[in-house]
């Protein structure tokens, strides 16, 4: 939730206003230390604001908001440290009684009452830790002329037990299951509380020959069952929201304390091992985020029960252990002062405890959700097949389609075009290798997505050439060499026009093949620290020195290069220059680089005095970082797609197929982990396309999707290597019950997208520095 309407943005401001005016962390202490209770005037405070009817239809007394705003509100008062059971006490039971209200007017007068703040109530749904099935209960209801008896079952763990002044209460009657109001004073009712360790309580009740006047039934049939279940995952999903606003709130907390907190005489937020473990703990929060809002766009669009039930559970699995991460880290981060009592860091770990555990926890939510992703068919999508044709799509601009449409014509002629064979492939393919996929997409004007129509590209937007690069992913299309893609859009915004004409049209016909040539030995993810030098020389530069790990030089007529122009002055990035140069020019060797896979994919180049034209300097000489920043910029996105790590997992997949794996708890629980670390990679870099969709410009903190993204791609590949067991060191397919399976060359693959483009250490520092604004040293090097 990071774009508010009007009434989004006055609702979020009045949560925040009573945050401000009524201390959360001063009424957790003060519930602590007297016996549990509820501030009635507080609660009252909360109703009058109309926040306990937001799910209420209007008609019925409520506000007639909907999940959104409840969301909104649940993660403000948790960013507040609120102890009031918002979610569990107004939430929980509206979303269990308005789908029912139609049928009884005892529920219509119970709302009126919980909405006002008149009566508290609490739902006693659950009748043994651990079992979260609501719609077959225990509890046994029974007709007896007027009356009605309960028997049998207790209920547990219910919120606000010791406050309320009455309770629904599932049970199972003559027409399947029913609720029943049960009242605080009823006779045969006992309550027992526990204390929960941020002072709270839950409580058991036992009906010990409970009698109720007929009155008190509220609803029955089937449709109580469902409107329970719905009404659980509502509860999981805004239980979720407030946990991610105690999780901000300890890492903003942390944030500060580690600013101001010197030891050795430096701030203890300038140590490089702090700041990465302050990025962890922020990049396991908005993993929850994108979780939680992907879950909630499904709610409040009104998707299928059984895919709102995969994305609460994958989002209350992330929130949990995100927040039990970052309150542990919080209080490890402030050092003594995090295990004393009058930080609130502590409160935040407490409140993380009890919503961690309360519908569920982090393994129980990984569990249900491969359960009910089982139940539908294999965790990964099979590969798309091949198809015999396509639709004719010479006359659609394919620019202005809908993403969907697009998404499918374009799909569609892939699956009509791309060589079968080639599907796959194992190794970096170098033109040679892909010459007719290549011009089969520039005769289709469809080899540069990014580049304007006018100079022969695509025209898309960014949202739709993450769908064009997707798409290629998902029917394992090989990357063509596209440096000369990245090259031309350079070219485009900082080209001359006597580069743009000379160098644009040999790109699209596949005549110039470019590589990048920006690392060096001692200059690899520390960039700024390049030697290359290009001298002056009449109208010619003169390079010498080295490049290194250079993609496909070995296939390239022409490589783009930062080289140093100037001795560095102000900064290290002063003093480059962007330059193009041929490769066929007198003084270049290039020699090869044997990879783990014993490929040749990269290589070293030389430059011994190689003179190349000044007419070659892309934008201005000494400029050249600028010119490489841009592109960065605009790449980001491509660096966090899932597709790499949604075929990798889709190997092992086969591979537990296979061996049966999934029988084994261990593995299943490591197995739903990684589905949900996939998962949850995709809801966010689904998170940061939307973003673009709607015009925005990505900042630095899309390098978290690099980050995670290669980071599960490595965790999933270990996996298939520990699974294969005595086949984990066979470099070729593992083959069991005919079933193939890529196993080495994947996790050989998975090593090398953590390193380029900057390592994952590196893409901490900066969002470090850019995103958590934490501070540099003096004494380090800049």
């Amino acid at each position: 939730m990071t774009h508010f309407d009007s009434t989004q943005t006055l609702l979020r401001a009045s949560v925040q206003a009573f945050n401000e005016r009524a201390s959360g962390p001063e009424r957790l202490r003060a519930v602590r230390a007297q016996a549990p209770h509820l501030d009635g005037a507080v609660w009252r405070e909360i109703c009058d604001a109309g926040w306990a009817g937001v799910l209420v239809p209007e008609a019925l007394g409520g506000v007639g908001l909907g999940p959104a705003e409840a969301a909104l509100i649940a993660l403000e008062l948790g960013r507040g440290l609120a102890p009031e059971p918002f979610v569990a006490c107004a939430l929980f039971p509206t979303a269990a009684l308005v789908p029912l209200a139609a049928d009884s007017a005892a529920i219509r007068d119970l709302l009126a009452a919980l909405v006002e703040g008149r009566t508290r109530v609490a739902l006693a749904w659950q009748e043994a830790a651990g079992r979260y099935d609501a719609a077959a209960p225990d509890l046994a209801l029974q007709q007896e002329g007027t009356s009605l008896r309960l028997r049998g079952a207790r209920k547990c763990l219910v919120p606000l037990a010791s406050a309320a002044d009455g309770f629904v209460v599932s049970a199972t009657g003559p027409a399947g299951p029913a609720l029943v109001w049960v009242d605080a004073q009823t006779a045969g009712l006992r309550i027992d509380t526990s204390r929960t360790v941020d002072g709270q309580s839950t409580g058991t009740l036992q009906f010990e020959d409970v009698v109720l006047p007929a009155g008190a039934l509220l609803a029955r049939g089937p449709a109580v069952g469902v409107a329970l279940a719905q009404a659980l995952d509502l509860a999981r999903l805004m239980s979720a929201f407030e946990l991610i606003g105690v999780l901000e709130r300890a890492l903003e907390s942390t944030l500060t304390y580690t600013k101001q907190r010197v030891q050795f005489g430096r701030p203890i937020a300038t140590y490089q091992v702090l700041q990465h473990r302050m990025v962890d703990m922020w990049m396991q929060g908005q993993l929850a985020r994108s979780a939680a809002d992907s879950a909630l766009e499904l709610l409040c669009t009104q998707a299928a029960p059984e895919a709102v039930a995969l994305a609460v559970s994958a989002a209350k699995a992330r929130a949990a252990s995100a927040g039990l991460l970052v309150g542990k880290g919080a209080i490890h981060l402030h050092g003594a002062m995090g295990i004393a009592d009058a930080t609130n860091v502590g409160l935040c770990l407490k409140r993380c405890l009890v919503l961690s555990a309360w519908l569920g926890h982090a393994e129980f939510q990984r569990a249900r959700y491969l359960d009910l992703l089982l139940q539908q068919g294999r965790v990964a999508e099979e590969p798309l097949a091949a198809s015999a044709a396509a639709p004719d799509d010479s006359d659609v601009d394919m620019a202005s389609l809908p993403d969907e449409e697009f998404r499918q014509r374009l799909a569609r002629w892939i699956a009509a075009n791309y060589p079968a064979h080639k599907r796959f492939m194992k190794k970096r393919a170098f033109y040679n290798d892909i010459a007719d996929w290549y011009q089969a997409l520039s005769r289709k004007g469809w080899l540069a997505p990014a580049w304007p129509k006018e100079y022969g590209g695509m025209g898309l937007n960014a949202a739709k050439q993450v769908i064009y690069y997707e798409e290629m992913s998902r029917f394992g299309c090989a990357r063509i060499p596209d440096h000369g893609l990245v090259m031309g859009i350079l070219l485009i915004h900082h080209g001359t026009p006597a580069q743009r004409d000379f160098h644009l049209p040999r790109v699209l016909s596949g005549e110039h093949m470019w590589c990048q040539g920006y690392s060096e030995p001692n200059a690899g993810s520390d960039l700024a620290s390049l030697r290359t030098r290009a001298e002056r020389d009449g109208d010619d530069l003169v390079v010498n020195g080295q490049k290194i790990w250079t993609t496909l030089a070995g296939g390239a007529n022409w490589m783009f290069a930062l080289v140093r122009t100037t001795a560095s002055g102000r900064s290290r990035q002063a003093g480059i220059t962007f330059l193009l140069i041929d490769l066929r020019s007198p003084g270049v060797t290039i020699r090869p680089i044997v990879n783990l896979k014993g490929e040749g994919e990269y290589f070293e180049v030389f430059f011994d005095n190689v003179r190349v034209p000044v007419t070659n300097v892309v934008g201005e000489i000494d400029q050249g970082w600028s010119v490489a920043n841009s592109l960065l910029r605009s790449e980001r996105i491509f660096f966090g797609t899932p597709r790499q790590s949604e075929y990798a997992l889709g190997q092992l997949d086969r591979l537990a197929q296979a061996t049966n794996a999934l029988a084994d708890g261990g593995f299943r629980a490591q197995y739903a982990s990684l589905v949900l670390d996939v998962r949850d990679l995709k809801s966010a870099f689904e998170s940061f396309v939307g973003r673009l969709r709607a015009g925005e410009e990505l900042g630095s903190e899309v390098s978290y999707l690099k980050v995670w993204g290669t980071e599960t791609y490595q965790r999933i590949t270990d996996a298939l290597v520990q699974l294969a067991g005595d086949h984990g060191s066979q470099m070729d397919d593992v083959s069991i019950d005919g079933i193939q399976v890529d196993v080495m060359n994947q996790y050989l693959d998975s090593r090398a997208p953590a390193i380029y483009s900057g390592s994952n250490e590196i893409q901490r520092n900066i969002l470090a520095k850019q995103i958590l604004a934490l501070p540099s040293w003096a004494g380090d090097k800049a």
